[in-house]
């Protein structure tokens, strides 16, 4: 049940968001309301798919990476609106365009606090396993499509969806890690 509510949250997601069925500012807040559900969604629901509980390094990672990401939600909302609706220029334009970038920053920092704080060895290991599957298929893709994009096959990388790429490989990657070990 856990993977089929991600799976209609994302293509709620894909309704709100790009599709455009809905407009101006009630847009914005559909996007942020969808994003906070999803986020609970995740948030909640994977801790029931532990059966042996949560441990107080994952407890406060999961803490962190929320605020984290409502920080980045936020961010990115309130910058897609000023680069659209507003008439912004020089250094106040490179401030608000690069304004999401700083959440995912943090991200990164509390990936790091995960892995010094997780006491159990056998976690550390798996997931620095998992990120390095997940930097893996990063450095991949970004380099085949970097080739193909030289070669005008096809058009530049959007290099915003590295992070996403990167965490997503790092997730799906977990499972077939923990798979050998069962």
């Amino acid at each position: 049940m856990f993977w089929g509510g991600i799976v209609l949250l994302l293509a709620a997601g894909v309704l709100v968001g790009p599709m455009r069925l809905i407009s101006g500012p009630a847009r914005y807040v559909a996007v942020f309301i969808w994003f906070v559900l999803f986020l609970a969604f995740v948030y909640f629901g994977s801790s029931k798919l532990k059966s042996d509980g949560i441990g107080p390094a994952v407890k406060r990672y999961r803490r962190r990476l929320a605020v984290a990401m409502m920080a980045y939600c936020v961010t990115l909302l309130g910058s897609i609106a000023l680069l659209t609706n507003g008439d912004l220029s020089g250094p106040f334009l490179w401030i608000v365009a690069a304004a999401p970038a700083v959440p995912i920053l943090s991200v990164l920092a509390v990936m790091g606090l995960y892995l010094k704080e997780e006491p159990d060895e056998f976690e550390r290991a798996v997931h620095v396993e998992a990120m390095l599957w997940g930097l893996a298929l990063v450095l991949a893709v970004s380099t085949v499509w970097g080739f193909l994009s030289n070669a005008e096959v096809l058009p530049a990388p959007p290099l915003f969806l590295i992070f996403p790429l990167f965490c997503g490989s790092w997730g799906i990657s977990q499972a077939f890690i923990r798979r050998r070990y069962q």
